[in-house]
């Protein structure tokens, strides 16, 4: 059974050893290049759909593009006008491209994040097993470090000593710009609307696709959306 793990950023992951997944397909998101690039262990898909973010780490995303870090990069369509030179690379996919493709999944995930186009590019990608890990769904909206801009933005103007949305404290640093994280509004009906485009598609396409989520007993957020498996018995 082809498997792949798909790995957010939250705390759940503090401590995790990225040893694990050498010689494994593994999908990685957003700024978590940052410890990719400490450990030198980096994933084989990059997932970054949030137009902010990747508008904000353009540079940082075409060096890992260049630098040809991973298989394929899935980002937000706007970087290909935001910086031309991706549209060199056939390996570089724009989400728009899913979206706006006929019976793609993607078609009917209205309110995506990062973390669920990341589960849902793992299907896409043909994976019969989908092993989520780091996708915690918990938020502190607005942490002592952000301020908030005029078009609803938050940014960052003191490097966080300790951030509690993240597995590393410096996951986001001076001078980033993202989204607040919306846990209610957007995060937990991306989760819920992905649960059932799995269902749907397996139903259509007679699949047997299976999602665990891997957690700490005490995180509850996506149990009712997936199978729970506790992250300590990852093998």
């Amino acid at each position: 059974m082809s498997e792949i793990f798909v790995l957010g950023n939250g705390k759940s992951l503090e401590n995790f050893d990225f040893n694990f997944l050498k010689n494994k397909e593994w999908i990685g998101c957003c700024l978590g290049f940052r410890h990719w690039e400490k450990t030198g262990i980096y994933p084989s898909h990059y997932v970054c759909v949030d137009s902010v973010v990747c508008k904000n780490q353009k540079e940082e995303i075409l060096k890992m593009v260049k630098e040809e870090k991973c298989k394929s990069f899935f980002i937000c369509h706007s970087l290909f006008n935001e910086e031309h030179e991706f549209r060199k690379y056939k390996n570089v996919i724009g989400i728009q491209q899913f979206i706006h493709s006929p019976e793609n999944p993607f078609r009917y995930l209205k309110d995506y994040c990062s973390g669920t186009s990341s589960v849902l590019y793992a299907y896409c990608l043909g994976f019969e097993k989908i092993n989520i890990l780091g996708m915690d769904c918990e938020y502190v909206e607005f942490i002592p470090e952000c301020i908030q801009l005029n078009d609803g933005t938050l940014k960052i103007i003191k490097t966080p000593e300790t951030n509690p949305n993240y597995f590393i404290n410096d996951y986001q640093r001076i001078g980033d710009i993202y989204n607040p994280p919306n846990v209610e509004s957007v995060h937990k009906n991306s989760w819920f609307d992905l649960r059932n485009i799995i269902l749907l598609f397996n139903i259509l396409r007679n699949n047997q696709i299976r999602v665990y989520n891997f957690n700490k007993e005490e995180n509850k957020n996506l149990d009712n959306y997936f199978e729970k498996k506790l992250l300590n018995e990852l093998k």
